[in-house]
C-alpha cells in the first residue's frame, strides 16, 4: 500500500463482484461504493467461492428479519479505473450487530502490516445478492472433468485419472452400450 493511502471503511452505498477475461484466464474483483469511494478488491477464484458461501453461512446463522427497503435509486455508476485497486491476501467477514451489517475486511496481499486495507459493512440484502452473484461467477468457468475433477480447458484435456489415454467426452449412449 502507498504511504499516503489510508485504510477506507463504511457502509457500502453497493457492491458487485465479477470476473474479467476468458474461462481459464479470468480474474475476480469485488466492487464496493464506500462513502463515494470504489474500492476493487482482486481476488483468486477460491478467495471469491469462500466469500460467498462464508455470506450465505452468516446469513443462515442471523435471526430472520424481513426487513427489504427498495431505494429506488438507480444502479450505481462505479469507477472502475479507481486508484483504490489492492490484490487481497487474509480476508475476513464478520457481523455488526449494532449496526445490522455485515462486516467485510480485505487486507492487501503486498502489505507488511496487519492493518486491513478496506472495511466494508454491506447490508443482508446485499450480502444475499454477494453470495448468489458469487456463486454464478464462480461456476461460469471451466468445466469439471468428471473423472479426474479438474478444470478442462478449450482444448483436448489429458485427464490424469485416465492416465490421458481416454476419450475427454462420453455420450451418455456409449456409456449405456458399455454397460
Amino acid at each position: 500500500m502507498d504511504q499516503g493511502q489510508s485504510p477506507i471503511e463504511g457502509d457500502a452505498a453497493g457492491a458487485m463482484v465479477e470476473a474479467i477475461g476468458e474461462p481459464g484466464q479470468r480474474r475476480f474483483r469485488l466492487v464496493a461504493m464506500i462513502d463515494g469511494t470504489t474500492c476493487v478488491i482482486w481476488m483468486e477464484k477460491q478467495q471469491l467461492q469462500a466469500l460467498g458461501i462464508a455470506l450465505e453461512q452468516v446469513l443462515d446463522q442471523l435471526d430472520d428479519v424481513s426487513v427489504f427497503v427498495d431505494s429506488g435509486q438507480p444502479p450505481l455508476a462505479y469507477d472502475l479505473e479507481t486508484r483504490e485497486q489492492f490484490r487481497a491476501g487474509r480476508m475476513e467477514l464478520g457481523y455488526d450487530e449494532r449496526r445490522d451489517r455485515l462486516v467485510i475486511i480485505a487486507h492487501d496481499i503486498e502489505e507488511t502490516t496487519n492493518n486491513p486495507r478496506v472495511t466494508c459493512r454491506i447490508t443482508r440484502e446485499q450480502a444475499r445478492d454477494l453470495s448468489a452473484d458469487a456463486t454464478v461467477v464462480v461456476a461460469a468457468g471451466r468445466a469439471i472433468c468428471p473423472l479426474c475433477m479438474n478444470p478442462m480447458g478449450p482444448g483436448p484435456h489429458v485427464c490424469p485419472g485416465q492416465n490421458g489415454h481416454l476419450p475427454t467426452h462420453f455420450d451418455a449412449d456409449e456409456l449405456e452400450d458399455e454397460s
